[in-house]
């Protein structure tokens, strides 16, 4: 019999401490932008949860851009959720479409991923997938200047993002996170649909026994389960957020083992084992840039 070796290695402090960290967080899971964000500045990652984060323009044009290059590949459904059960439904609906794409055109994007890692949830939106020499592709795309330096820094926390994605389909691929574990951990039975946006499901001709978020979810389960193989060359690309054209690339290789050691190292936060590490003193230039300096964090603050 195999063994999970990512689960050997990480059964320390079953949540007892991290569910603590999430409460006071006012967080229910770990999404996979948190988990990059640790790569950044680990302390910024948590007082954007304690303080707020600031929604910039910057983040709203790349949002723009993300949604731009979803509709070229399907439309998104365009029925706005009552409930919460008509959310995971839209969510397992569009999810499904976009997997069909991947392979009838052999591209998706915007693809949410679930998963566990140590007993947490964790979730998170994948920007894009392509079949590349028979197998699928992981890309993640990210907007900056187009005289930005592509610094191991700066793509630090890009590269975990991409490979967290990369573990999480992994963990689906192998069947050590299935439908029972998604439909368990998000409470999803045959029933929770609001009436109308049953209605308009049914106007849309979808057949009345997918017309439950139980069963779409499967369904799309069903299309996780049967993806051609997945690649270990995963891409970071950078586009031009005034533009929108990609202006760079980046290429790695994941390495399960090197994740491994990674994803122990962010669990000691979330299991309450450590308090939140700042940027180290080299680094200290981001301080600069961050809405916490010299308020709600000091560490590298001279009083200037």
């Amino acid at each position: 019999m195999t063994r999970d070796r990512r689960s050997d290695k990480l059964s320390v402090c079953v949540q007892v401490g991290g569910s603590g960290v999430l409460k006071r967080l006012g967080k229910s899971s770990i999404l996979v932008t948190d988990i990059a964000n640790q790569y950044w500045c680990e302390r910024q990652m948590e007082l954007n949860y304690l303080y707020g984060k600031k929604y910039t323009k910057f983040m709203a044009r790349g949002k723009q851009l993300h949604e731009a290059l979803q509709d070229e590949v399907y439309v998104p459904l365009t029925i706005e959720p009552v409930s919460y059960e008509d959310f995971m439904y839209k969510t397992a609906y569009e999810n499904y479409r976009s997997l069909l794409s991947l392979k009838q055109k052999g591209i998706c994007r915007e693809l949410r991923v679930y998963g566990s890692i140590n007993g947490y949830r964790i979730s998170g939106q994948i920007d894009e997938m392509k079949m590349v020499d028979g197998k699928v592709r992981v890309i993640e795309r990210k907007t900056t200047e187009a005289s930005r330096k592509l610094t191991e820094v700066y793509s630090r926390p890009h590269k975990m993002q991409v490979m967290t994605y990369r573990m999480l389909l992994g963990d689906i691929k192998a069947k050590k996170y299935t439908h029972a574990n998604f439909a368990r951990i998000y409470g999803l039975t045959d029933e929770g649909l609001s009436d109308v946006f049953k209605r308009e499901l049914q106007a849309m001709g979808i057949k009345d026994e997918l017309i439950n978020p139980y069963m779409m979810s499967k369904k799309m389960f069903d299309e996780f389960d049967t993806l051609p193989e997945l690649s270990d060359r995963l891409e970071i690309a950078y586009v031009d957020r005034f533009s929108g054209k990609q202006i760079s690339s980046i290429e790695i290789e994941y390495k399960e083992d090197e994740m491994t050691d990674r994803v122990s190292h962010i669990l000691g936060f979330w299991n309450g084992e450590r308090e939140s590490a700042p940027v180290v003193e080299e680094e200290n230039w981001k301080c600069k840039f961050c809405k916490f300096y010299g308020s709600e964090c000091k560490v590298w603050w001279t009083g200037k």
